[in-house]
């Protein structure tokens, strides 16, 4: 059955969202943790809706997009409401501000010199980024104790094994494993989704004892859907993954573990099904028809071969006649990777801002795994940056970072990561409450009576 709306079920689906939608409005504005808890619930468990096309894209709509709307506006509400404060501090605040100031100025301009068909589409494809960014601050601001940590992880990893169960129950039914609810289906999306939440399991068995068993069992039943995904995009982001654990551990245990893990795999390759065999030197096995045929030393199958033409393009066609701002989001067209499509659409400026986040992101986690010291948090961290180099590198035929599947969890545990060191230390919980205590009158009344009697005081 096709996971697309239905368009006879409109008479009872319209009622049941408005009650779900109002149901989740009020339990997000009495607890925060609850919406918060939905949308981990919904990645990857959600169905979509195409809304229209854009350059070739389409544009998708899914349950989560509109939970995500819909706690997002709940918690910016209450926190006006409460007069609490918005934006925390942090190192993303300027690079993530100027990153979306650029997407929305070099929009702009391409709407004024028509490289940008639909002005509508391109602000709502800006918008989808900014999600991923408010969704950071909320859970940045949210998230305070060991025990709403604990919590988010475990739905993280019980929303995994749902989609697990349903993967690996497919295998042998289907080419390529994608995700339940894909109205088309998208390996390469799931591929992504399975390589984080891989390296932040094997991060967390390498520091944390308890639940060491049921976390490598998890481990191991994660692993066939993501080989059946068939993604050589999550294939590059896995070896990728394995150097950064090599080099963030210089552990020989944690180097023989990767020898061995390469060997399996390149096993897999030549011993195994031969979809494996057929996917993976495919890539290196050109067609009589494709147009290049070498990149280098290298021989390119024609997928690749693809990729490395429209490449070509952007640069020669795009890039070289508006290098700095690009033609604007949507404008021109679609490339798989998150670099280039970057590099067209908010052309050096937007590229480079990008990269300024990422890179924040990284030293900013990077900075949280040397910090804490408690097991869990320790293996959380590495686990987070381990997965972290794998979608850079996923990023390179793929637009890792605005799919909202990846980018979901990908910015949630982002936050989580950079308030770990303040969570362990107790820190960030003494700011909640303080922020609590300052926004009461009880608060208020306090403050002016301790500063009539300084004033007292200075009189005499």
């Amino acid at each position: 059955m096709s996971t697309r709306m239905i368009s006879g079920a409109g008479d009872i689906t319209g009622p049941v969202m408005i009650v779900a939608s109002v149901s989740l409005i009020i339990a997000t504005f009495i607890n925060t943790d609850i919406g918060l808890i939905a949308i981990l619930l919904s990645m990857l468990l959600s169905p979509e809706l195409e809304a229209g096309r854009a350059a070739g894209r389409e544009v998708v709509i899914r349950a989560e997009d509109l939970l995500l709307i819909i706690v997002s506006f709940t918690w910016l509400a209450k926190m006006s409401l409460k007069k609490l404060p918005l934006l925390k501090e942090n190192p993303l605040n300027v690079p993530i501000g100027i990153y979306i100031g650029v997407l929305f100025l070099a929009t702009f301009k391409g709407i004024l010199v028509g490289t940008v068909e639909s002005p509508l589409k391109s602000m709502f494809y800006i918008l989808k980024i900014a999600e991923y960014f408010i969704l950071y601050f909320m859970v940045l601001n949210q998230t305070t104790t060991v025990k709403q940590v604990r919590i988010f992880l475990v739905v993280f990893l019980f929303t995994c094994l749902v989609v697990s169960i349903y993967g690996n129950a497919n295998i042998g039914h289907v080419s390529r494993i994608s995700a339940p609810f894909e109205g088309r289906g998208e390996p390469n999306t799931l591929g992504g989704y399975l390589l984080l939440v891989l390296s932040m399991i094997g991060g967390i068995i390498y520091y944390y004892r308890d639940r060491r068993i049921l976390l490598t069992l998890l481990f191991m039943f994660f692993i066939p859907t993501f080989l059946f995904t068939l993604s050589r995009a999550s294939y590059l982001g896995m070896f990728a993954s394995l150097l950064a654990f090599i080099a963030l551990t210089r552990d020989k245990k944690v180097i023989i573990t990767v020898v061995v893990l390469a060997g399996l795999f390149l096993a897999l390759v030549f011993a195994g099904p031969p979809v494996f065999r057929d996917r993976v030197l495919g890539a290196f096995q050109p067609e009589e028809t494709q147009e290049l045929k070498q990149f280098g030393l290298v021989t390119l199958g024609p997928s690749p071969a693809a990729r490395i033409v429209t490449y070509g393009q952007i640069l020669a066609n795009y890039f070289r006649v508006r290098p700095f701002l690009g033609w604007g989001v949507t404008a021109g067209t679609f490339v798989d990777s998150q670099y280039f499509l970057v590099l067209k659409e908010a052309g050096l400026i937007g590229l480079c801002s990008f990269l300024w986040v990422m890179w924040r992101m990284f030293r900013m986690s990077l900075r949280s795994f040397h910090q804490v010291e408690t097991p869990l948090f320790r293996g959380l961290a590495l686990g987070y940056l381990v997965g972290f180099m794998g979608l850079m590198a996923h990023a390179i035929g793929s637009n890792t970072f605005i799919i909202i599947r990846i980018a979901e969890p990908f910015w949630f545990f982002g936050a989580i990561i950079f308030k770990l060191s303040d969570i362990e230390t107790g820190k960030a919980q003494m700011e909640e409450e303080l922020l609590r205590f300052r926004g009461t009158g009880w608060r208020l009344e306090y403050d002016m009576k301790q500063r009539d009697m300084e004033i007292q005081e200075g009189k005499r």
